[in-house]
Order: C-alpha cells, then structure tokens, then sequence
C-alpha cells in the first residue's frame, strides 16, 4: 500500500528535482543580470548627472528597437534549428547553421551600422529630438554590433542545451560588463558606450572560439535560406508585441491625460516584470522542444510542456494576487503617497499576467514545430483585438477603462491561441 502511495509522489519529486536543477542556474543568471541592469540606471544617476542619465536611458531603449532588425529573428531561429540537428545527431548540420547566422547577422550588422553613421545627423534628430546628439550615433552602433555577435554565440550555446556555457556568457556581457564600464569610462555616455559595445564584441568573439566557427567559410547558402525563411516571418512579431504594450499608455495620455498614462505604463511594466519570471522557460523550452521534435520524443515533451504549463499557472497567479492585493503599499513604497490612486489600474492589468505568461511559454512549442510564422499571426490577432476594442472608446465615457479591457482581450487572444495551437501539435505528434 505504502509503495503504491510513495510511487507517484516520487515521480513528481524526481521530475520537479530535475526541471529545478535545468532551469535553476538559467532563473539564477537572467535574474542576476536584470539586477545588474536595475543598478546600471542608479550608476547613470551617479557618474552622469540627470542630463547624462537621459541620453543613456534614450540610447539604451533606441538600442532595443533596433536590436531585432539587426537580428533578423536569428535569435529563436538559430537555437530551433540547432537543437533540430542535434535531434537528428547531425553534427554538420550544427556547424553549418552557426556559420549561416554569422554571414546574415554579420552583413546586417555591417549595413546597420554604416547606415547609421552616414545618416548619423538625420537619426541623431530622430532617436533623440536634436541633431546634436550625432555623436553618440557611432557608440551606439558598437553596442549593437556587440550585442549582435553576443546573440548568436548565445544562441548557438542554448540551441545545444549547453546553458552553462551560455549564462556565463550572458553574465558576463549583460550583468558584469555594464556595470564594469561604468566604474573605468563613467566620465560620459560616448565613452561609456564605445567600451561597452567593444567590449562585449570582445568577449561574444572569444566565446566564438569555442563554437565550430570556421563553417562560416563554407558554401552555406542552403542553411542561410532555412535561417531566413524562418526568422524574417517573426520580426514583425517582435514589433507588434512591442507596440501592443506601448499603445494603452500613448492613448490613455491622448485620451484621459499623462497622469492616467503613467499609471498604465507602471501596470504594464509590472506585468512585464512578472512575464520575464517565465522567461528563462522559453530560453531552455525552446531548443529542447525542436530536439525532442526531431527525435520524435513527443510523449516526453508533452509530460513536460504540461508540467512548466501547471507550474507557469500556479505561480503567475500567486504573484499577480500578491501584487494586486499589496499593490496600494506597494505603489506607496515605489511611487509615493500621491501615486495612490494607480492602485485600480494596477489591478485590472494585473489580471493580464496570467494569460501572457502562459502564452510566453506556449509560444516556443510553437516555434520549435513550425517554420511558418504562427507566433507572428497569433500576435496580429491579439493586435486587432486589441485595436478594435480600443475603438470603442470613442462612444463611451470611461475611456480609461475601456482602453484597459481591450488590452486585457488582447492578451487573452495570445494566449488561448497559443494554448489550442501547442494543443494541436502535441496531439498531433502524439498519435504518431
């Protein structure tokens, strides 16, 4: 009777064991590098001075848009294809992909970085509202020529399932490196960025002598076409994410006022800081999901996306109930007695945090499995959701709240297609 009872308990024990030993020193690096980068903006404050704090902040966030342009999508294409060769125990396949990623991001790269610099006076206006900021054009660029190499070295460490390797580099360059330049070139932003971005290109390349680096010399125009056939489909992707969480905050500010608008961009930035909790998940979910796909260990990987899936639920949930209910101290602590009142729009985008973080998991199971951009269609719908109920402002009086809703329908379009879409491929691999 004992030994019946004790069976599955230790299943359950030994499966949770494994997953936390797996995922446990990717949870521990991506939290230690989101605190680094919290501390790098209290180190602008200090070494720059409000006006030197403005333009790193600026550059930074420019550097996140133009960041998957330059990427070309490579960052999930490249683990999904390596982790799919790996499943076949294609070992030239392996090396051929990495060397196909290196000639698509390195030429991006190259064209990004030249238009840059000779549009440098006309961007400059763009990005920061001056031509005079043209001097920080080409640091900028070597961050984002770092930052590109970074990636594929990454990504070619995740698509092994090599995550040692792969959080020490991004420890390295994302955590310890910001804060290093900060304490050596913290006399100005230029200075500042120009070491950043050489040396984060410095250590991606010596983290590049450990990858099978010299297929980049071979005929890999088969792997290139793989690359980005599937990559370019989910760039725009990343756009429209971006915009659906950006959007609630610019039509609240036309619509209700900047004090309501800075209250649903603190909700949103709650909500994104609950998302990135399941982060990590994805980084590991993803080339494992396209290794198991190719080895057609399908009831595996239904054990196990079912397993983060609950996991993802449970948690996403306490956090989101712990924050709603603290929120009035919690805004009163971060904000001030005076920001009170951004309680209640806390709490309704609150009830969004479910949906997304479960659809910030789901969507690697998706994109290990398919080559078309199904990620990138289930976002549109969410969009157009979003959209259309936004549209519905203009014939009510609570525009805030309406604003909100529409938001909250928009995430729970990603994630219900999401969920029927990695039910379906799990079923369908399956009965195979």
């Amino acid at each position: 009777m004992s030994a019946s009872v004790s069976t599955p308990f230790s299943r359950i024990t030994e499966s949770l064991g494994s997953h936390a030993r797996e995922y446990g020193s990717t949870f521990a690096t991506e939290f230690t590098v989101l605190g680094c980068q919290l501390l790098t903006y209290k180190l602008a404050a200090h070494f720059l001075g409000k006006t030197g704090f403005a333009e790193y902040a600026v550059t930074r966030r420019t550097i996140s848009i133009l960041y998957p342009i330059v990427l070309l999508g490579l960052a999930v294409g490249l683990p999904r294809y390596i982790a799919n060769a790996a499943g076949r125990c294609d070992e030239e396949s392996k090396a051929r992909y990495l060397g196909a990623a290196l000639w698509c991001v390195g030429l991006s790269t190259l064209v990004c970085v030249a238009l840059l610099n000779v549009f440098s006076s006309g961007l400059a206006y763009l990005f920061f509202g001056s031509r005079e900021y043209r001097s920080l054009i080409l640091p900028l660029s070597l961050v984002v020529a770092g930052s590109a190499l970074h990636a594929i070295v990454y990504s070619y460490f995740r698509g092994m399932l090599e995550m040692r390797a792969a959080n020490f580099l991004q420890f390295v360059n994302f955590g310890l490196m910001p804060l290093a330049v900060f304490l050596f070139y913290g006399k100005s932003v230029q200075s500042l960025l120009s070491a950043l971005g050489i040396l984060s290109f410095a250590v991606a390349g010596v983290a590049l002598l450990f990858t099978p680096w010299r297929a980049v010399a071979k005929d890999n125009r088969k792997y290139v076409k793989e690359l980005l056939r599937f990559g370019i489909q989910r760039v725009p992707g990343d756009f429209i994410l971006m915009a659906l969480f950006a959007l609630p905050a610019m039509i609240v500010a036309h619509k209700s006022g900047m004090r309501a608008a800075g209250f649903v961009a603190f909700g949103i930035s709650m909500l994104n800081v609950i998302g990135s909790f399941f982060s990590p998940f994805g980084l590991i979910l993803l080339p494992k999901a396209g290794a198991m796909l190719a080895a057609r260990e399908n009831r595996e990987l239904r054990r196990q996306v079912w397993l983060l899936t609950r996991i993802t639920l449970v948690v996403s949930a306490a956090l989101a109930a712990g924050i709603a209910i603290g929120a009035d101290t919690l805004i009163r602590l971060y904000l001030g007695s005076d920001f009170t009142e951004g309680a209640g729009v806390l709490r309704l985008l609150l009830l969004a945090a479910v949906p997304y973080s479960l659809y910030t998991v789901l969507r690697n199971v998706i994109d290990a499995f398919h080559e078309l951009g199904v990620t990138t269609i289930i976002l549109a719908a969410g969009f157009v959701i979003f959209c259309l109920g936004s549209s519905a402002l203009f014939g009510l009086q609570d525009k805030l709240r309406v604003v909100l809703v529409a938001f909250l329908g928009g995430s729970l379009t990603l994630c219900l297609l999401a969920g029927v879409e990695s039910l379906r491929i799990l079923r369908c691999k399956e009965s195979e």
